[in-house]
């Protein structure tokens, strides 16, 4: 709490500026020392909204020339909110021809710095047309454009505005904050705006003063976490005085419960109302717009769906499921515009302009974790989000936000195979090579994911191609222009294997990263079965690779997935449909003769005891018999396997008798037994290779059945 001494120099400070004469500029060292009291007073704890309306007066007015305006409108941080009176007096001065263009400039600035903490947007949104008269001002046009960009609604669009926008276009040429302005007057009303806004994500509007951003933000959160200490201790001195009373947390205005994050509140002078209104009033205001914050449950919302009033931040979807669910229900072009102007700024801001510290972390993560809850809950990648995305994975360490970071690149969109390498694969490439096996294992991850979204939902969504397919309904539209999916989708499997080969050669075969592999393998093989995909993509010769390991999961599951190709290799064969459709770069006869001499290798390895006298030149496991003893053929049969052994053993033991326990080479006679006894073990996907492989074990076992 600041002492009494330190009250009265701020406000013989705020006397001096706001009460006293000319000031002498040169020189003038009360000057200095007052300015430099205001400066360290608004750092540490912010102005009070009296004192920011005293001083913008004196500020906006001009009257101390514009060095000392300037820095004057530079200390108005706001402690909690900023009065919208305020606002209304800085308007008002820039309608008369005191302040200068930099003095102009600097209080639009100071506007737009301020903005999510201005204390009755409603008022402010009313008086937006005043800023209007100051659009062809050069020097006030970005501010302008950025702020009617935050204020404008349906009924401000008007012809006479378009007109003077694409004047001022053809006069300075395409500036990004004039089709900043643009994009939002076209989203109200297509037909008045005739120019084509180009597709290409970029920031209408780039932060020029992040040092005074961060400054208010750093008081803003200041004095929030004084207030949350303040208010716990209220609370724990209430509840041990009355227990039975409510928290004292609902007798504090909404202003001091607002969270410590940059995700704005959905927020409405409308909510304030708390006077029951008449059924005949009620009437009256029927057609009028319902703001955001009155809807309590989806069933209002449902029932109004074009009368509702948007939040004058849209960056509220992210902390509000009910905007949530409008956003997807509406898909409405303006409020996604909003909303991917807003994150886009927000993750530029955080992840590629600001230096990141421990301190800020835990309000990235914040972000980041919301935005995926949000991406989930409407099933698809945000396209400004990807471009975000693209940036940050080129300067990443690998480390921050690894979780986050892999979550959301699991949802991005469909592009060509070529964009999808030098943004998203190469950076995770360099990141898969260099790191540990479970960083290796987290990227296989991802990219699995990313693989089943593309074959459960972009694909869908894409549809050009094909138009028997039920048309994609998106929230986020983005026009990425033609070409093949299919074509990006093998490619993108190819990398993957290839990139597992690589991961398994430097891990010497380890267990949980091959365990990953065959999981992608999995997926891989039922993407015809599960998602349609009129093609069946074989991994390369280093699959076989999970024969050879000591853990009986390589080999079962290895066989679980070969069986899945084989399967679905014939359903898409039956297909006459998906015959006839051509993939660039995909080879159906080589692949299918490629799963046969696999299918025939692991027959002659586990069942037939031929693993390396088999005769064959195209054998995966083609090795100089001169180099290899006779018996290694047994090696990697079913019941002598290293992987196998302990479960040979366990299988003696139960079916011997205790004093006259066998090799396991007497298990050659009661295979069938033994794979049941691995089922039982829950490894039963040999039992299930065996059986749709080799007939005359399926006929011995379909007769036995019989004969039982």
């Amino acid at each position: 709490m600041p002492s009494l001494d330190e009250s009265n120099i701020f406000q013989d400070t705020l006397e001096y500026f706001v009460n006293g004469g000319k000031i002498k500029k040169r020189g003038n060292v009360e000057l200095s020392l007052a300015l430099k009291t205001l400066e360290d007073v608004s750092k540490s704890k912010g102005l009070s909204p009296e004192d920011i309306i005293s001083l913008i007066k004196v500020a906006a007015s001009g009257y101390h020339g514009d060095v000392i305006s300037c820095k004057l409108i530079k200390c108005l941080v706001p402690a909690s909110q900023f009065p919208v009176r305020a606002v209304e007096l800085a308007l008002s001065f820039m309608c008369t021809s005191k302040p200068s263009n930099k003095v102009q400039a600097t209080l639009l600035r100071l506007l737009i710095a301020v903005y999510d903490y201005i204390d009755e947007k409603e008022t402010v949104q009313k008086l937006g047309y005043l800023l209007f008269y100051f659009i062809e001002n050069t020097v006030l046009t970005p501010y302008v454009c950025h702020l009617l960009y935050l204020l404008t609604r349906k009924e401000d669009v008007r012809l006479y505005r378009v007109r003077k926008l694409l004047e001022l276009q053809t006069k300075l040429g395409p500036q990004p904050y004039l089709i900043g302005l643009l994009s939002i007057y076209k989203l109200y009303f297509p037909n008045l705006v005739s120019i084509v806004i180009p597709n290409t994500r970029k920031q209408f509007f780039p932060t020029r003063d992040r040092q005074w951003y961060a400054v208010i933000k750093e008081v803003q959160e200041r004095n929030q976490a004084a207030d949350t200490a303040h208010m716990k201790s209220s609370l724990e001195l209430s509840e041990k005085l009355q227990a039975a009373e409510l928290s004292m947390l609902h007798g504090i205005p909404p202003a001091k419960r607002r969270k410590v994050d940059p995700i704005p509140v959905v927020h409405s002078s409308s909510s304030r109302l708390t006077v029951k209104l008449s059924s005949r009033l009620m009437a009256m205001l029927e057609e009028k717009p319902l703001p955001f914050v009155q809807i309590q449950n989806i069933e209002t919302l449902l029932k109004n769906p074009d009368r509702v009033e948007l939040p004058s931040q849209m960056g509220a979807a992210l902390r509000s499921p009910l905007l949530q669910c409008f956003m997807s229900y509406n898909a409405d072009p303006l409020m996604t515009s909003r909303f991917s102007y807003w994150i886009q700024d927000t993750l530029c801001e955080k992840l590629l302009y600001s230096t990141q510290t421990p301190a800020c972390f835990p309000e990235i993560e914040s972000i980041l974790k919301k935005l995926i809850q949000f991406t989930e809950f409407i099933q698809e990648g945000i396209p400004v989000v990807d471009k975000v995305l693209f940036r940050y994975l080129q300067i990443w360490n690998g480390l921050d936000f690894r979780q986050e970071i892999f979550r959301l690149v699991s949802r991005c969109r469909l592009y060509p195979f070529s964009v999808l390498n030098e943004n998203i694969l190469e950076p995770l490439r360099k990141l898969f090579v260099r790191t540990s096996v479970f960083i290796k294992c987290q990227v296989m991850l991802c990219l699995s994911q990313l693989l089943q979204n593309y074959a459960m939902v972009e694909i869908p969504r894409y549809n050009q191609k094909y138009p028997e397919a039920k048309p994609g309904i998106s929230v986020f539209e983005d026009d990425i222009g033609m070409f093949d999916p299919l074509t990006s989708v093998i490619e993108l499997i190819g990398y993957v294997d290839r990139l597992a080969s690589v991961g398994l050669a430097l891990e010497n075969d380890h267990n949980i990263l091959l365990h990953f592999t065959l999981s992608f393998y999995e997926l891989v093989s039922t993407l015809y079965a599960r998602y349609g995909l009129p093609f069946v993509y074989l991994p390369s010769r280093h699959m076989i690779r999970a024969l050879l390991c000591d853990n009986a999961t390589g080999p079962a599951r290895l066989c679980g997935v070969i069986n899945s190709y084989k399967s679905n290799c014939q359903m898409l064969k039956d297909d006459a449909t998906n015959n006839e459709i051509e993939i660039p770069g995909y080879q159906k006869k080589e692949t299918i003769h490629s799963l046969n001499i696999l299918i025939l290798d692991l027959c002659d390895s586990l069942w037939r005891r031929k693993a390396f006298s088999h005769g064959r030149n195209d054998s995966y496991l083609n090795f100089d018999l001169e180099h290899l003893a006779t018996e290694a053929s047994d090696g990697l049969s079913l019941y002598l396997h290293q992987a196998f052994l302990p479960f040979a053993l366990l299988f003696l033991k139960e079916t011997q008798p205790k004093e006259n326990i066998g090799h396991p080479k007497g298990i050659k006679n009661v295979r069938d037994m033994f794979m049941e006894f691995l089922q039982r073990e829950n490894i039963g996907e040999i039992k299930d290779f065996i059986l749709n492989t080799i007939t005359r074990y399926r006929n011995s076992t379909s007769d036995t059945k019989n004969k039982v």
